[in-house]
């Protein structure tokens, strides 16, 4: 089995955005099956959400596949608590990890960047995939 930096860097070097690029990578890592329209809703939260230079695109693909993992799909199955808990702690780790979440600052020599996208992307991947398996977020 691939390593998921070795993934990681697939899909970056097949012209994949920040975003998509993560979430393609935990899609075939884990083996999740998601659909084109999936990929086709993430695909424009690249570049900081529309190339606006806001929240990083691996940090919003992982939210996308933590919300995956631990997301409802309707407010009676689980509170914002319990889906917003994890997506926290993981925020949390990856805060603590680079910084900044938005993507003109993590660019920035000012605020002690730059910090490169493919380093990003595959930095995001390993951080969430430890946090996966700490966290037991795969259903069996």
């Amino acid at each position: 089995m691939e390593s998921i930096q070795d993934v990681v860097k697939k899909y970056q070097q097949g012209g994949n955005n920040c975003s998509e690029t993560v979430l393609k990578a935990c899609n075939e890592y884990y083996g999740l099956n998601l659909s084109d329209d999936v990929f086709r809703m993430v695909s424009v939260m690249g570049g900081g959400v529309g190339g606006s230079g806001c929240l990083c695109g691996a940090l919003n693909g992982a939210c996308h596949i933590l919300g995956l993992l631990v997301g409802r799909n309707t407010p009676e199955e689980k509170t914002k608590a319990e889906i917003y808990a994890p997506v926290k702690e993981f925020y949390q780790l990856w805060m603590g990890k680079f910084h900044a979440s938005c993507c003109r600052v993590l660019k920035s020599p000012a605020n002690g960047g730059p910090v490169s996208c493919p380093e990003l992307m595959v930095g995001t991947a390993e951080l969430l995939a430890a946090f996966i398996e700490e966290k037991g977020l795969l259903k069996k």
